[in-house]
């Protein structure tokens, strides 16, 4: 390569030969920081890769816990609703007895007042019979 300098430039080849190697090193300096540059950039791809996958897992994590959530939400539903018909049931139940017992009530009631106008009928019969006795 010097020969060739020299042939080109003549004298000043060797000079020519120095500067070129300096070029070549500044050349090879940058082109390694260029490289070391696109190392970083390839690191901090690969850690916002693995924040993605870690992302990725935790949404997933999330998607399943709504899903058993959503899940025990609808079996809840089921069962409170189970839960009212047979307590709906129940009152219905209770709602028939009442009248049953408020039908008796009411007609033990007519009997207490039958049977009270005949005490009071009788006790004037009574008072009556008392009252001529006396007499």
């Amino acid at each position: 390569m010097m020969r060739v300098c020299i042939a080109l430039f003549g004298e000043w080849g060797g000079e020519v030969e120095v500067l070129f190697k300096q070029f070549m090193e500044q050349m090879d300096q940058r082109f390694q920081q260029i490289e070391k540059r696109f190392d970083q950039m390839d690191e901090r791809f690969e850690q916002i890769e693995t924040r993605f996958e870690k992302m990725d897992n935790r949404f997933d994590k999330v998607e399943n816990d709504i899903r058993s959530l959503t899940e025990e939400v609808r079996n809840s539903q089921i069962e409170n609703r189970s839960h009212f018909k047979h307590l709906e049931s129940r009152m219905e139940q209770h709602h028939q007895t009442f009248q049953v017992v408020a039908e008796e009530i009411k007609g033990v009631k007519i009997d207490i007042d039958y049977l009270n106008q005949k005490v009071g009928k009788h006790d004037m019969e009574i008072n009556n019979l008392n009252q001529r006795f006396q007499l």
